[in-house]
């Protein structure tokens, strides 16, 4: 099978700002969030090694569940915390989500290192 091209995140992105602004005002938000997190899938895909299409189809429709639900309430967070409108954010919160895809351990791991080195710096200048 020949693997699916993949595009980088930049393209990605600007997709995604294209999409929601033709999608969203027609559509609404669910359907932004939807094609932003397929959008952001998509380009995951690419990286990720999968033997049939029946894997590659279960890979997209579990990323793009999950971006679904967690984009909401990401960008609920945001708007509260940070004051910034969530209708701007859901769709690049959903295309971030898909575009993670199964990469979510190594960025945790990576994550908690920085923290770690961080509260060391921290406790050895006090």
């Amino acid at each position: 099978m020949s693997e699916p091209i993949s595009t980088s995140g930049a393209a990605g992105a600007s997709l995604v700002a294209i999409a929601s602004g033709l999608v969203g005002a027609k559509f609404g938000p669910m359907v932004t969030i939807m094609v932003a997190a397929f959008i952001g899938t998509l380009v995951s895909l690419g990286e990720v090694d999968t033997t049939s299409r029946t894997d590659a189809a279960k890979y997209v429709a579990r990323y793009v569940s999950m971006a679904m639900m967690l984009a909401g309430t990401l960008a609920y967070l945001v708007e509260r915390y940070l004051q910034i409108p969530a209708v701007e954010l859901l769709a690049l919160v959903a295309f971030i989500i898909g575009w993670v895809g199964n990469r979510w351990l190594a960025l945790r791991e990576a994550i908690a290192s920085a923290l770690s080195v961080f509260v060391g710096r921290k406790g050895a200048g006090q």
